[in-house]
């Protein structure tokens, strides 16, 4: 026996799912704020939400194009809470030191001894994922790969570390350790 509202929902599916309103989810991330660079992936993310959901859809409370949008609007306010709490500070490209040494030449050689130093003390298990992501270049997923780690676990280590590398470094700065790790001074 044929719910009469099954019609109605073949209906929604079929103006739902359609390239018009991928475009226009791509669309509204954009007026929401999120960036070119992540644009795509948090409208997988909404195009995720919207197959879960699928079965709660009640096409008696609105058009589906609402209620597609009301999926995009949660999924980009997380995006930008998530985004709010990040720990990483992101820096313009470093420019190339004069070959001649100076002072300021031998105090960023010197600040670099002492940033190496601090990476090298920390754990292992941090250090790989700091070393291999931001020194090396490769991607969180190449790691997690790699590693047979979740994604997640690995983002995670890397902002642990950048955190302990932080506090590392504050201390030095401080004068509370010696840059070898020889303890209190």
């Amino acid at each position: 026996m044929d719910c009469p509202n099954e019609g109605k929902r073949a209906a929604a599916y079929a103006r739902l799912f359609c390239p018009m309103l991928v475009r226009a989810v791509l669309l509204w991330l954009e007026r929401m704020g999120v960036p070119q660079c992540h644009r795509g992936d948090v409208a997988g993310q909404v195009w995720l939400n919207a197959c879960e959901s699928w079965p709660r859809f009640d096409p008696k409370r609105g058009r589906p194009e609402r209620w597609l949008n009301a999926i995009t609007v949660h999924v980009a306010s997380h995006y930008h809470e998530r985004a709010r709490k990040r720990r990483e500070e992101l820096v313009s490209s470093i420019e190339v030191l004069d070959p001649a040494p100076d002072a300021a030449a031998m105090e960023s050689d010197n600040v670099r001894a002492s940033t190496m130093d601090a990476v090298n003390e920390l754990d292992p298990v941090l250090r790989l994922v700091l070393v291999a992501h931001d020194l090396g270049g490769v991607s969180m997923a190449q790691i997690a790969q790699d590693a047979g780690l979740p994604l997640s676990t690995l983002y995670r280590r890397r902002a642990r570390a950048i955190g302990e590398l932080r506090n590392i470094l504050m201390l030095r700065k401080a004068g509370e350790i010696s840059p070898r790790g020889a303890g209190l001074q």
